[in-house]
């Protein structure tokens, strides 16, 4: 559109006010639509390409989003005794350990306490991933990996401050990266 304004006209003023105009109506189109009409209109014809709308979708599956909240907790200090009687087998799969100051110390498995046969020790001898947890903000793609890195099929999310958020599970995050896809293809093909 410039181009064709500073050809007809030569006028290098009137050139900078159209592209300025162009720029403006395409980010407010951008804001209120999500795209541009013309990716709009090349998705209408069955056209494959990649634009910000394409992977637009994978930023709003955050770790803070998708997370379970209000995850079963116990002191890491607490007796093995205290954990059994707290969260009988079968109550639930894992257990948040908190430090002394509240802060994320682990995840203790409840089939661990109860194959332990003596019962003696604390919950702290038992903890896994110590060092693995997820942040609100991660993408779907950041926590896929951090699952793949440490192994693990459920993590707890962590503030800045290492207080517990929340857990996300990988079924969970799997799950709804598989629906998401699933209605984004819709979206763009017109299907039900």
């Amino acid at each position: 559109m410039s181009f064709l304004v500073l050809e007809t006209t030569g006028d290098f003023g009137l050139t900078a006010a159209t592209l300025t105009a162009s720029i403006v109506a395409s980010l407010i189109v951008r804001e209120t639509f999500g795209y541009s009409f013309s990716t709009w209109r090349l998705h209408l014809r069955g056209e494959t390409i990649r634009s910000a709308h394409d992977v637009g979708w994978l930023r709003t599956l955050t770790a803070g989003r998708m997370m379970r909240t209000d995850p079963p907790s116990i002191a890491a200090s607490a007796s093995l005794e205290e954990f059994r009687r707290r969260f009988p087998l079968g109550s639930t799969r894992r257990v948040i350990a908190l430090d002394d100051a509240t802060h994320y110390a682990g995840i203790v498995p409840t089939s661990a306490v109860y194959a332990d046969q003596d019962g003696q020790g604390t919950v702290a001898e038992l903890m896994i991933h110590k060092d693995a947890w997820l942040t609100p903000d991660m993408s779907i793609k950041e926590i896929m990996g951090a699952f793949d890195r440490h192994g693990s099929d459920e993590l707890a999310v962590l503030d800045k401050d290492q207080a517990v958020l929340g857990v996300l599970s990988e079924a969970y995050a799997t799950r709804r990266y598989a629906e998401e896809l699933e209605k984004n293809r819709r979206d763009l093909t017109g299907g039900e």
